[in-house]
């Protein structure tokens, strides 16, 4: 079963996002900027998943862990709207629920381990 790292700084949005992803199949993980860097260095996961709760330079050093520990990991940003200036990342996807149920599945599905 594919885990699934979701990282957001607002307690609310970050439950209900989890239960949208947990459609999915997956296993979700749902954890705070700081609980992030802890939760990484103890558990495999297939992806992480940022809130846009999180700040960029939040986002860089969390996913520079990731991947130093899983190399393979995949990295999804989800966006409020199409400005990604200074956003690199693997995938992005939109706030709406079932584009990002489609989303997350489609890169769950073509991940490599």
């Amino acid at each position: 079963m594919r885990t699934i790292l979701q990282v957001g700084n607002n307690s609310t949005l970050a439950t209900i996002r989890a239960s949208v992803l947990r459609l999915t199949g997956a296993t979700v993980v749902a954890a705070s900027g700081d609980e992030a860097m802890n939760l990484l260095r103890h558990e495999h996961f297939d992806l992480v998943v940022f809130c846009h709760t999180i700040s960029l330079e939040e986002r860089e050093k969390i996913s520079r862990e990731a991947r130093m520990l899983h190399m393979a990991v995949r990295v999804l940003n989800i966006v409020r709207s199409s400005a990604l200036e200074g956003l690199a990342p693997d995938e992005v996807a939109a706030a709406d629920p079932a584009r990002l149920v489609a989303k997350v599945t489609e890169t769950l599905q073509n991940f490599h381990s």
